[in-house]
């Protein structure tokens, strides 16, 4: 039996080899992939960061843009002011142009007819009392 003893003596000592090269690969790839996988969070803290320096670089330039927006629309809102004013002050002055245009429009057909007329009985006084004109009466001495 010892003979058999003497046989079971090295299988034993090759598998305890084995075990011991077994386990010894098993921490191996676990170390391997620990590192691995502290690798691959090193990568993503770093990604994070760079995504979230960039998500402020965007809030900050959103925000610069949105003060461009409000400072556009205030001028626009300026500006249609002026447009109002401007176009109330050339409403007003073409009133007031219709209002002149009214007036010239009853003055000058008075004149006109005045004027007809008067030049209508001068003529109408020459040309039926030849003797009237000053030009046509005798000198007092005469």
């Amino acid at each position: 039996m010892i003979e058999s003893f003497a046989s079971i003596k090295p299988l034993a000592v090759a598998i305890s080899l084995m075990v011991m090269f077994g386990l010894t690969g098993c921490f191996s790839t676990r170390e391997k992939d620990a590192e691995d996988a502290e690798a691959a969070a090193a990568r993503s803290q770093a990604s994070a960061e760079r995504a979230e320096a960039a998500a402020d670089k965007a809030l900050e330039a959103s925000a610069a843009a949105m003060k461009e927006a409000d400072k556009a629309a205030e001028a626009v809102r300026d500006a249609t002011k002026e447009m109002d004013r401007v176009s109330a002050h050339l409403e007003e002055l073409q009133r007031q142009r219709e209002a002149e245009e009214e007036d010239e429009v009853e003055v000058k057909p008075r004149h006109r007819k005045k004027s007809a007329a008067v030049a209508k009985t001068s003529t109408e006084k020459t040309a039926a009392d030849p003797g009237s004109s000053p030009a046509a009466k005798p000198s007092p001495s005469n």
